[in-house]
């Protein structure tokens, strides 16, 4: 036994005395070169010092490890290191840059080098750089702040998890509009709301955020298949996209419309046609935080083209909507309100009858008829690991068919008085 322990004692005898021993210093105005001779007795490493070196510095040092309050030390002294084999020299910039001075590379994976570069590089002295091809950052400082280069991306430079989104853009008519109203209960959101039309009315743009559920989602799917089917109710597009924390994502749903404008100059009439984008435009800025939270920025646009005979030209007429919304994965966001209304002049007559002098009007039929849609928009965002390769189904798809719930991205309906953002 007492073989045994005394071999154990010499197996870790190494790493006890390879160990280095935590610094302690105090110095006030003392030189520099000093400092760091005394640095080296403490700790048994090798240091060479340039000779040139004249600064003075105090500081107070408790428990720190070795290289720790070497970089102190020089950073506190406007000095640089460097690591050669078993050796640190220490020097001035400008010293090392003529005899020790060199370059390090930096690949990176998943973050963009130029960006990456112009946010770093005033946190360093030394130049710093980028190859856009190989995605890599170049930096020509000190060894010190490349060791600390290196730290921070190691911190930056990692996968990150994506957002899909799934939208369901919804035509509604009043009785559809009130019908689903019945259906969907949501707690109110900050709306930031523009119009940018003619329209007559005090319509008002809302926003509201509901909760997905199994058993109300079918309930709501039904509903709505009816309103279809009846001709109430119009699903315009389904458009899903996939997007980066902080990175914009649109949709764009319409056509470009040719709109003829008249400049008047010195006497000269010059006609220009510019096209407009006419349509539906969804903007979706998500930000992800550490606990699964998406705090996003969504801007929606409705317009309408509407071709005024007199002028030979078309008036568009636009309802917009912007919100900032915190949700939890697959909840749903409901934004409507986005009213227009239409008018529809009808004339129908009688040939040759309704040309008669007088007697004409008798044969002519003059209708005059008001429809009033709703545009709704119903957006859920997913979280997507990264390196998961996107899928032609959507999330809500994919549950249906691995058989978790059924294919409905709908939101459901919530039982009377219950409030969605109490919900965990």
């Amino acid at each position: 036994m007492k073989a045994l322990f005394l071999a154990l004692c010499f197996l870790l005898l190494p790493r006890l005395v390879l160990a280095a021993p935590p610094i302690s210093l105090s110095v006030d105005r003392a030189p520099v070169r000093d400092v760091l001779q005394t640095l080296a007795s403490l700790s048994g490493e090798s240091i060479i010092t340039d000779p040139e070196l004249r600064q003075t510095i105090s500081l107070e040092l408790h428990e720190l490890p070795f290289e720790e309050a070497l970089d102190l030390i020089t950073q506190s002294s406007g000095l640089s290191c460097r690591r050669e084999g078993k050796v640190y020299l220490v020097s001035t910039p400008e010293r090392f840059k003529q005899r020790f001075g060199s370059l390090s590379l930096h690949p990176l994976e998943y973050i963009p080098a130029k960006e990456t570069a112009e946010t770093l590089r005033p946190l360093f002295t030394g130049p710093l750089s980028y190859d856009s091809i190989t995605n890599t950052l170049l930096f020509g400082g000190d060894p010190a702040q490349d060791r600390q280069l290196a730290k921070a991306l190691e911190t930056l430079d990692r996968p990150t998890r994506q957002i899909t989104l799934e939208a369901r853009i919804l035509s509604l008519d009043e009785d559809a509009s009130r019908e689903l109203g019945l259906q969907w209960n949501w707690g109110p959101l900050p709306t930031k709301s523009t119009d940018q039309t003619e329209d007559s009315g005090s319509q008002e743009t809302y926003a509201g955020r509901i909760h997905l559920g199994h058993g109300y989602s079918t309930q709501f799917q039904a509903v709505l298949s009816a309103l279809c089917q009846e001709g109430k109710a119009k699903i315009l597009a389904t458009p899903r996209i996939i997007t980066l924390p902080g990175k914009e994502a649109s949709i764009f749903i319409g056509d470009h419309i040719p709109v003829v404008t008249e400049k008047v100059t010195n006497s000269t009439t010059s006609t220009t046609t510019e096209y407009v984008d006419a349509g539906i435009r969804l903007s979706y800025t998500p930000i992800l935080s550490q606990d699964g939270l998406i705090t996003a920025q969504v801007h929606t646009e409705v317009s309408t083209p509407t071709l005024i005979a007199e002028l030979k030209n078309y008036r568009i007429t636009s309802r917009t909507a912007d919100t900032h919304v915190r949700m939890r994965e697959k909840e749903t966001l409901v934004i409507g309100g986005l009213i227009s209304e239409q008018e529809q002049r009808r004339l129908e007559s009688v040939p040759l009858l309704s040309k008669l002098p007088l007697l004409g009007e008798f044969f002519k039929f003059r209708s005059r008829s008001k429809s009033k849609t709703e545009v709704c928009m119903l957006l859920t965002p997913y979280i997507t690991e990264s390196g998961h390769s996107p899928s032609i189904y959507g999330p809500a798809e994919q549950e249906a068919r691995a058989g978790h719930q059924p294919a409905s991205s709908a939101p459901a309906a919530l039982p009377q008085g219950e409030d969605p953002a109490a919900q965990p």
